[in-house]
C-alpha cells in the first residue's frame, strides 16, 4: 500500500478495487459520449478493452450500475443507459431506516424547507384545470376521511399533482423523493398516522383555497400548518 506526505506526516493512500474504478469509467464513458436514456453501449468484451481491465471486473463493475440503475444489461442484445431514478434509492431505505432514524429527520426538514421555498412558485404555476383535478382527490379523499381512514394514496396523488406544471422537473423528482420516503419510513417503522384523518383533509384543503385565492403568503402558512402533524408521526 502507498502512502503520501502530508504536514510531515505519512499517510495511507487507499486504491479503489478494479470493479469501482470500472463503474466510475462507465459513468464517465456515459457523460463524455453524451449517451442518453437508451443509448447502447459497447459489449463488455470492448469495454474491458477500452479500459484495460478484465472482463469479469467489467462485469461486476456493470451489476452493480445495474443495481443502482445506470444501465440495463439486456439479455442477447446488449448493454444500454437507464433514464435517471430514484427507486434505487428507495429500496435501500428501509435499510438504512434502521441503520440511523436521525438522517430521516434530516432529510424531512430538507423536504420542509423545500415545500417553504417554492410555495410562491405553486401559486404561480396553477390552473383552473389543477384547481378542479385537486378538489377532486379532495372530494373523494374527504369520503375516506368520513369513515376515519387516511388514505396515503391519495395523500401522494395530490402532492403529484400539485408539483405539477414546475419548470424545474428535478424539482418534482426530488419533492416526490421525499414524500415517497416519509411513507416508507412509516410503513419500516410501523407507525401510524397520528392526525385525525379530517383534519389532513382540511389542512390540504387550506392550500388549495391558497391557490384558488392567488394568495403565496396563505400556501406558506398552510405548508407551515401541514409539518406538525407529519413530524408527529416520526417522533
Amino acid at each position: 500500500m502507498k502512502s503520501q506526505s502530508r504536514g510531515g506526516q505519512l499517510e495511507k493512500v487507499e486504491r479503489k478495487p478494479i470493479h469501482r474504478q470500472v463503474q466510475e469509467a462507465i459513468r464517465d464513458f456515459i457523460v463524455q459520449n453524451e449517451l442518453t436514456p437508451g443509448s447502447q453501449l459497447p459489449p463488455e468484451g470492448q469495454l474491458a478493452q477500452i479500459f484495460g481491465v478484465s472482463r469479469n471486473s467489467v462485469r461486476e463493475g456493470v451489476k452493480a450500475l445495474e443495481v443502482q440503475g445506470v444501465i440495463e444489461a439486456r439479455v442477447g442484445t446488449g448493454l444500454f443507459v437507464q433514464p435517471f431514478s430514484f427507486e434505487p434509492i428507495l429500496e435501500t431505505l428501509p435499510y438504512g431506516i434502521r441503520v440511523e432514524m436521525e438522517s430521516v429527520k434530516h432529510l424531512l426538514h430538507l423536504r420542509e424547507v423545500l415545500d417553504r421555498g417554492i410555495a410562491h412558485q405553486l401559486v404561480e404555476v396553477c390552473d383552473p384545470h389543477k384547481l378542479k383535478e385537486l378538489d377532486g382527490i379532495l372530494d373523494e379523499w374527504q369520503i375516506r376521511a368520513n369513515d376515519g381512514i387516511y388514505d396515503p394514496s391519495l395523500d401522494r396523488k395530490f402532492h403529484q399533482c400539485l408539483y405539477q406544471g414546475l419548470n424545474n422537473p428535478l424539482l418534482s423528482r426530488i419533492a416526490g423523493l421525499f414524500w415517497d420516503m416519509m411513507h416508507r419510513v412509516l410503513d419500516e417503522s410501523e407507525s401510524s398516522h397520528t392526525q385525525n384523518p379530517l383534519q389532513t383533509v382540511a389542512l390540504h384543503r387550506e392550500m388549495v383555497r391558497a391557490l384558488r385565492s392567488q394568495d403565496s403568503q396563505l400556501m406558506l402558512s398552510s405548508i407551515d400548518a401541514h409539518y406538525p402533524g407529519i413530524w408527529s408521526d416520526l417522533l
